[in-house]
C-alpha cells in the first residue's frame, strides 16, 4: 500500500475526534452481535473491514488514474486503458478488486439479496482467488454456515458504508478503525483477547524504547501484528524495516495478515508453534519485540511442553550455572514457560541486536531452580540491559502488573551506544498510568510518562548513567545484582517508599503471608491463654 500521508486533517477530525468516531461505529457494532458469541463476533466483523478497505484503496487510484487521464498533456491523456491495467494498481501498492467485490456493489446490490450471507462468502473467495500470494488463506467463507442474522449482516454494511469513508483520507480511517476494533474485542473477549492484543501504551513503551529506525524485526508471537504497526509508525513508514514473525493460532495469523495489510507493510507471517516449530529458525534480527503469554503452562497438568525440547536445542546454547557451582545447559521450567522464551529471543538476536519484551512481574524473582539459573546467565553474562516495571490493570484481561525485560548483545560501546557491560538499569514505574477515559479498572500510560522512561533508558545507552531517582530510576551494577541473589525487581535498588513486599506478585507473597498470619495466630492463641490463666487467677483469689 501507499505510504500514508502525515499531514493533513481529515474528516473526521475536522468533524470530531477519530476516537468519538471509532467508540460510536464500535457501539453500533456491538448492537448488531444479536445471538453471536461475543469471542467469535470478530470473525464476521473483521473481514468486513477489510474489504472496504480494499475497496476504499482501489477507488483512491482509479481516481488518480481518471485525472491523469482527463489531464491534457500528461503521460496518460486519453489512454483510458491505464484504467485497468493492474501495474498501474501496485505501483500504488493496491489491487483492482473484481467487480463483483467492489463496495459499491455491495452496497447497493449485496445487501439487498436474500443469499446475502452466500454471497459474501463467494465474495470472499472471488478477492482471495484474484490475489492468491497476497491474500492466501486470509478469507476463508464463514457467512453461510453461522447463525448470523441477515438483516444484522445488511446493517454492518450499512455502518461502513457511512459517507465519512467517502472522503480522501477514507484508508486512513478505516485503518484506525480496524485497530480500534481489535483492541475492543480483545478487552471484550478477556483472557483470551490478551491472545492477539497489547495494549498500545505499553506496545508504544517498549518500540520507543527500543528506536527501531533500520534492519530486521522479529516477533514470533505476534497475535495481531501490533507491534510491526508501531515500528513503521516509528520510523514514519520509512521501508527501513523489515518483518518477521509467528503465530500459532490460525485466525490470529490471518488477523495479522490483514492488519500488516491494511496499514501497507510487508512481512513474512508465518504459522505455528514457536516451542516445538520455529518458523524462522535461522534468523537473527536486530530487533525482538514480543508479549508472549504469560506463565504459560503454569495451569497445565503437564505444563507447557518442556519435556518434547531437545536438550541439542540451540535455544539451549546459553551455559547456566547449577547450585554445585557447575557449568551446564539450562533446564526448563516444566510448569512455565517464560524462561524458554527468554532463551529463544536470545537466540533470534543479531549481535549488535536488542530484544524488548513484556513477562510477568514474577519473573524478576521467582526462586524456582531452572527460571533462577537463567536470570543468573544472563547477568553474568552482561545481557541484561534494563528492567522496568510496571503497574497492574495495564491489560484488560488480566491484573498481573508486569514488567519490560531489555536485553541486548550492544553493550560494549558500538552502533552510537556507550559502553555499559557490568551496569543495568533499573526503572519503577508502579506508580505510573492513569484510567482509560470510560474504564473504571484499566490504566493506560501516558504520553508524558512514556517519554520519561524512554528518555531515562536513551540516555543509559547513549550519554552516561542517568541521575539516580528515589523511587523511579537507578543504574546498579551486576556485583550489586548478584548480592541480592539475582532478583531483578527494581524496587530492590531505586529505593522505592512502597513496601517491600509488594515488590513480589502475588503467588510470592501468598505463602510469606500465610507464614506471618499463622505466626500471628499463634501468637494471638498463647496471649489468649496467658489471659486466661490471669483471669482464673483472681477468680480464685491466688493473685495479688
Amino acid at each position: 500500500m501507499a505510504r500514508r500521508k502525515k499531514n493533513g486533517e481529515t474528516p473526521a477530525k475536522a468533524s470530531g475526534s477519530i476516537v468519538d468516531l471509532t467508540n460510536e461505529l464500535w457501539q453500533a457494532a456491538v448492537q448488531l452481535r444479536g445471538s453471536i458469541e461475543p469471542a467469535d463476533y470478530k470473525r464476521y466483523v473483521l473481514p468486513i473491514i477489510f474489504l472496504r478497505f480494499l475497496s476504499l484503496r482501489y477507488e483512491k487510484r482509479r481516481a488518480e488514474l481518471e485525472a491523469l487521464v482527463a489531464k491534457p498533456g500528461s503521460d496518460y491523456s486519453g489512454d483510458t486503458s491505464v484504467l485497468e491495467d493492474p501495474d498501474e494498481y501496485r505501483s500504488a501498492s493496491t489491487f483492482i478488486v473484481p467487480v463483483d467485490a467492489r463496495w459499491t456493489r455491495i452496497a447497493s446490490e449485496v445487501r439487498g439479496r436474500d443469499d446475502v450471507k452466500i454471497e459474501l462468502d463467494r465474495i470472499l473467495n472471488v478477492v482471495e482467488n484474484a490475489y492468491p500470494k497476497r491474500l492466501g488463506g486470509l478469507l476463508p467463507p464463514i457467512y453461510g454456515g453461522s447463525n448470523m442474522d441477515a438483516h444484522n449482516l445488511r446493517a454492518l454494511i450499512d455502518l461502513f458504508s457511512k459517507d465519512v469513508f467517502r472522503h480522501g483520507h477514507g484508508e486512513d480511517i478505516i485503518g484506525r478503525v480496524y485497530e480500534y476494533f481489535i483492541g475492543e474485542f480483545a478487552s471484550s473477549e478477556g483472557k483470551r483477547g490478551g491472545e492477539f492484543f497489547t495494549p498500545a501504551s505499553i506496545v508504544r513503551t517498549l518500540v520507543a524504547m527500543l528506536e527501531p529506525e533500520r534492519g530486521t524485526v522479529y516477533d514470533p508471537c505476534c497475535g495481531s501484528g501490533g507491534m510491526f504497526v508501531q515500528s513503521d509508525e516509528f520510523t514514519e513508514h520509512s521501508g527501513r524495516l523489515s518483518f518477521y514473525g509467528q503465530e500459532s493460532k490460525e485466525f490470529t495469523w490471518r488477523l495479522c495478515r490483514m492488519n500488516l495489510f491494511i496499514h501497507g507493510i510487508d512481512g513474512n507471517i508465518e504459522m505455528g508453534d514457536a516451542y516445538f516449530a520455529d518458523r524462522h529458525a535461522t534468523l537473527r534480527a536486530d530487533y525482538i519485540i514480543a508479549n508472549p503469554p504469560f506463565n504459560d503452562g503454569a495451569k497445565a497438568e503437564k505444563g507447557w511442553g518442556a519435556d518434547r525440547i531437545s536438550s541439542k536445542d540451540p535455544r539451549l546454547a546459553i551455559e547456566v550455572t547449577d547450585k554445585d557451582g557447575r557449568k551446564t545447559k539450562p533446564t526448563l521450567a516444566v510448569r512455565n514457560a517464560n524462561t524458554m522464551w527468554i532463551l529463544h529471543f536470545l537466540h533470534h538476536l543479531n549481535e549488535g541486536g536488542t530484544a524488548g519484551f513484556v513477562m510477568a512481574t514474577g519473573e524478576l524473582s521467582n526462586g524456582e531452580l531452572a527460571r533462577l539459573e537463567v536470570r543468573r546467565a544472563l547477568v553474568e553474562l552482561d545481557y541484561v540491559d534494563c528492567i522496568v516495571q510496571l503497574s497492574g490493570k495495564l491489560f484488560a484481561n488480566t491484573q498481573i502488573p508486569c514488567a519490560l525485560w531489555f536485553l541486548s548483545k550492544n553493550r560494549g560501546g558500538t552502533g552510537g551506544h556507550r559502553h555499559r557491560k557490568g551496569e543495568v538499569l533499573f526503572i519503577d514505574g508502579r506508580k505510573l498510568g492513569v484510567l482509560i477515559p470510560g474504564s473504571r479498572k484499566q490504566k493506560q500510560l501516558s504520553p508524558d510518562e512514556i517519554e520519561r522512561i524512554t528518555a531515562t533508558y536513551r540516555t543509559f545507552k547513549r550519554t552516561g548513567r542517568p541521575d539516580s531517582a528515589p523511587g523511579f530510576c537507578k543504574v546498579a551494577t551486576t556485583d550489586e545484582i548478584a548480592g541480592r541473589r539475582f532478583v531483578l525487581t527494581p524496587g530492590r535498588y531505586v529505593g522505592t517508599a512502597v513496601a517491600d513486599d509488594e515488590d513480589e506478585p502475588f503467588e510470592v507473597r501468598l505463602p510469606i503471608l500465610s507464614r506471618r498470619l499463622t505466626s500471628q495466630f499463634d501468637a494471638a492463641s498463647e496471649l489468649h491463654a496467658r489471659v486466661r490463666a490471669a483471669l482464673a487467677r483472681i477468680e480464685t483469689g491466688d493473685e495479688q
